[in-house]
């Protein structure tokens, strides 16, 4: 008798133990609402761009004077709150070393537009404030995660997103499961095309690693059933993904280590995505004088094509540098990168095409080490095109066997 109440005691306590472990280590969850808004409107009678990420109860972003320019788009800054409608943003000037308001917003939300006032720091003087929303959608979103985030961004990891919580008209229509945690501040899904059919797709950054291979999470929308679905793993491998609407392309800029950067670019084929083409950085090798130079350059995605914006090109019967400045370029070659040269050319519609390569070859010449095969590397040089055969560190750039 005395070993069965021994038995159910034990069980008993195990059970307990048991309970109080699960409500340890049960993660605890919050739901705080976020948003990215691009709006474009009037501060009193100037036409204004204005860039607005809510994380919470907080608001950053800037705005610029159109037409805005690369040197104007993050010159004003906005920083404040936001609670039910009503935004309260202070304006400083990014340029100024003083840090000091520039200005007051007073903005309440209303759907898709925004009206309000700006405030001079004194009070003196008050222009009205309308704008609309450029990129509307039906839909607001909410992040689940494992705490409230801080009111500044800091060195500490943000709070771990375990899932997206999607409203419509103020009902919760469907929660995405997801796995995102970014380095300083929440990672916050971005409404995009990914698939090109008119409709809003979803997308979150999962992680941010060294470089820009940033994994990212994607969702479809399905018209039909008004829910979203997983993506294709074919998009859920494609890292730091950007969708040309345009082009019908999904671009893929990427690092591969320290020596080696590239673009990918992706097209849907019905339901299929499939690669359509890829191009990584290059060593373009140069005579300045007697001097060899490799200039690394990284190849870019224009207007639909992967281009080279510093390369070698054909005008008429002579050849041409895109740059000048060899201040970047080094006095040996990297093994890691191709010295190979594509001699690029405009057509008559003037796009941009590989007319020809010139390629390393391989030479059997004497050296200090005997008998070898050293590349013979093709030069850029004055207009045109000079070959060198390198044999000064056999033991380092040259094979006894033909490569």
């Amino acid at each position: 008798m005395r070993n069965i109440f021994v038995f159910v005691l034990a069980c008993s306590l195990l059970s307990a133990h048991g309970e109080s472990f699960a409500q340890e280590t049960k993660l605890p969850r919050v739901e705080f609402p976020v948003w990215e808004r691009v709006l474009s409107g009037t501060l009193g009678t100037k036409p204004i761009n204005v860039a607005l990420t809510r994380i919470a109860g907080n608001v950053s972003g800037s705005y610029c004077y159109a037409p805005c320019s690369g040197k104007t788009r993050q010159q004003l800054q906005l920083t404040g709150t936001v609670k039910a409608n009503t935004l309260k943003l202070t304006e400083r000037d990014s340029q100024s070393a003083k840090n000091i308001a520039t200005g007051r917003w007073t903005v309440n939300l209303d759907g898709d537009s925004a009206s309000g006032n700006w405030t001079s720091p004194d009070g003196g003087k008050t222009f009205a404030l309308h704008l609309r929303d450029t990129q509307p959608v039906p839909f607001e979103l909410r992040l689940v995660a494992d705490a409230m985030p801080k009111e500044t961004d800091d060195s500490d990891e943000a709070p771990y997103v375990s899932a997206i919580r999607i409203y419509r008209n103020g009902r919760l229509a469907q929660e995405l499961p997801t796995d995102s945690q970014g380095p300083g501040r929440v990672f916050i899904p971005s409404f995009v095309d990914a698939n090109f059919d008119g409709f809003p797709d979803l997308t979150i950054a999962l992680s941010l690693p060294a470089g820009p291979n940033i994994p990212q999470q994607t969702w479809l929308f399905d018209p039909r059933t008004q829910r979203f679905v997983d993506a294709p793993e074919t998009l859920q491998a494609i890292t730091s993904p950007e969708f040309d609407k345009t082009f019908k392309t999904i671009v893929s800029q990427w690092r591969n280590g320290c020596c080696e950067h590239g673009v990918t670019t992706y097209r849907w084929d019905g339901g299929r995505l499939k690669e359509a083409a890829t191009a990584s950085s290059v060593q373009l090798p140069v005579l300045v004088g007697q001097k060899i130079l490799y200039c690394y350059t990284i190849p870019e995605y224009r207007d639909g094509r992967i281009e080279f914006a510093d390369r070698v090109e054909q005008v008429g019967d002579r050849l041409t540098l895109t740059f000048e400045d060899f201040s970047g370029c080094e006095s040996r070659a990297l093994s890691t990168a191709s010295g190979d040269i594509a001699i690029w050319k405009r057509d008559a519609a003037g796009r941009l095409k590989v007319v020809r390569t010139e390629s390393t070859a391989w030479k059997q010449v004497d050296t200090t080490a005997g008998r070898r095969y050293c590349p013979e590397i093709p030069y850029f040089a004055n207009g045109r095109i000079e070959r060198k055969v390198l044999r000064d560190r056999p033991d380092e750039i040259c094979s006894e066997a033909a490569p």
